[in-house]
């Protein structure tokens, strides 16, 4: 299967010279979290959610509103071919920890194709007659994570995404039951960029706890649930990672999209 097949053609784009204001605002309209930034029909970076987030941490007020898309983008922009094959975009993104690539022919920016894309065509690639996978939760998951509680201090949850690069932390009550989801999205929607909130905010009462931004109900999947299945999962339910627990409902460990991505692509 090529990019051609899966990418989302004539992929919106936004100029660098835009406010970060109307890139947000179009990301929202078309529920997307990555825009190809083109100036004068070429293409020079690409933003993220999080870019978007980041910078509006570090402005004062409403001035992200309008700060330029080009002092927030990530430039060059990796990119990929409408020919390229599956296999080989998946173990790209997967080893570049990235959700989205451009699709460039000859020069001209023609589509985007996203994690969640790819994990589609990997769910509808499995359908056919002569594939099939035994890839489980299991198989792709990173074991005993880090895990927080939800009367936790969000600073210190974030302490140990900065400290552990981590971007998905399981919520955990005392009986190690999955409870609810701590993404550094949620940490960035709630209180901006997690290095300035550690370095500026005290440990007082006031203080947001973890309950008070996760991501809840959480959606967990069981160790030997099909990998195509939870792949499936960040798609429908738009998620970048998912813990993983045993037959008991305990928690064994997370699969993000990058894991997913690095075991399907092999």
């Amino acid at each position: 299967m090529r990019m051609r097949e899966i990418m989302r053609p004539g992929a919106f784009a936004i100029a660098g010279t835009d406010g970060l204001g109307n890139a947000y605002t179009a990301m929202n309209r078309s529920r997307i979290r990555h825009l190809p930034v083109v100036d004068d029909g070429k293409l020079v970076g690409i933003l993220s959610e999080r870019d978007v987030l980041a910078a509006r941490a570090r402005c004062e007020n409403s001035d992200w509103w309008t700060t330029p898309v080009a002092r927030a983008m990530h430039a060059p922009a990796q990119t990929a071919g409408p020919e390229d094959s599956l296999s080989e975009v998946a173990g790209r993104m997967a080893g570049a920890k990235i959700g989205a690539l451009p699709i460039v022919e000859r020069g001209k920016l023609v589509g985007l194709v996203t994690a969640t894309d790819i994990l589609d065509a990997e769910v509808r690639e499995s359908m056919r007659p002569a594939s099939r996978t035994l890839a489980t939760a299991a198989d792709a998951m990173t074991p005993y994570p880090f895990v927080v509680e939800p009367e936790q201090l969000l600073v210190d949850a974030a302490a140990v995404m900065f400290e552990r690069h981590v971007r998905h932390l399981p919520v955990v009550d005392a009986a190690r039951a999955v409870v609810g989801m701590l993404s550094e999205r949620d940490v960035r929607t709630a209180v901006g960029d997690p290095v300035v909130y550690l370095e500026t905010r005290g440990r007082s009462e006031a203080q947001p706890r973890v309950k008070d931004v996760m991501t809840r109900p959480a959606l967990t999947v069981r160790f030997d649930e099909p990998l195509l299945e939870v792949a499936r999962r960040f798609g429908d339910h738009h998620i970048g990672a998912v813990p993983v627990c045993d037959a008991s409902g305990g928690l064994i460990g997370i699969v993000s999209y990058v894991d997913a991505l690095r075991v399907l692509a092999r």
